[in-house]
């Protein structure tokens, strides 16, 4: 496990943590809207990884944790850059066979980037969001801010109101139509967050998808019962296909 550090598009530095030595394939994780890479999902996704042998880059994307940036600026268009970038850096150490997980918007940005990447062949969410468009319908208190305010605070600080526009311009449900790579969906019948409808939709519109609903699950697992067992089958799920 070694500490790493990469650059977007846009001139910002990243910075994540890449698990064992990537052999050819490699898995990265895409944290949700205001976590970050150090997430007990991702550090037990990685360790459920590597007793499979493959390796895992977890990074913070550009405004969270170590990366540079800020989280005003967060947009789901930045965070494909970002994962762009993810595998660029590892496309460089010979990865040519990639996979993805995310979490909640992570899994929404790794959909997206699958739709646009063929380098990604195996895609893993966990309640991901399916219609960042309809942040309107969902969160209207926060639609508000952002039109007659131009932000909204955040526990992390405040978020522009490009995050907003940038959301109009994403329909998952519709770019996982073209996603090739096999896609496992998995999400909690109690998520308060993120509907479930969201995963059915998801795992219908994909050609190629298994879906996966936990009974009693929340948006974030908080149950280490529930949340041990979803990472070995994340885990399992990608190494069959890398």
């Amino acid at each position: 496990m070694r500490r790493v550090e990469f650059t977007n598009r846009r001139g910002e530095k990243l910075v994540g943590v890449l698990h064992g030595e990537p052999n050819g394939r490699a898995v990265v994780s895409c944290h949700g809207m205001l976590s970050g890479k150090d997430g007990v999902k991702h550090t037990r996704l990685a360790d459920e990884l590597a007793r499979h042998g493959v390796s895992m880059l977890r990074f913070d994307f550009a405004g969270r944790g170590e990366s540079e940036g800020s989280v005003f600026d967060l947009s789901y268009s930045n965070a494909i850059e970002d994962v762009d970038a993810a595998i660029d850096w590892l496309q460089k150490l010979g990865v040519t066979r990639v996979g993805l997980f995310g979490s909640s918007m992570g899994g929404a940005v790794a959909l997206l980037t699958a739709a646009r990447d063929e380098r990604v062949v195996a895609v893993a969410t966990l309640a991901a969001v399916g219609y960042p468009a309809a942040i309107a319908d969902r969160y209207p208190e926060q639609a508000r801010a952002f039109e007659e305010q131009g932000f909204v605070d955040s526990p992390a600080g405040r978020i522009g109101r490009g995050f907003m526009d940038d959301a109009l311009a994403h329909d998952v449900v519709s770019a996982v139509a073209i996603v090739r790579a096999p896609i496992l969906v998995m999400h909690g019948t109690e998520d308060a967050v993120v509907p479930q409808n969201d995963a059915l939709d998801i795992a219908s519109a994909a050609r190629n998808a298994t879906l996966d609903l936990v009974d009693g699950g929340d948006h974030q697992f908080h149950s280490q019962q529930m949340l041990r067992p979803a990472m070995r089958r994340i885990a399992e799920f990608l190494v069959a296909h890398l």
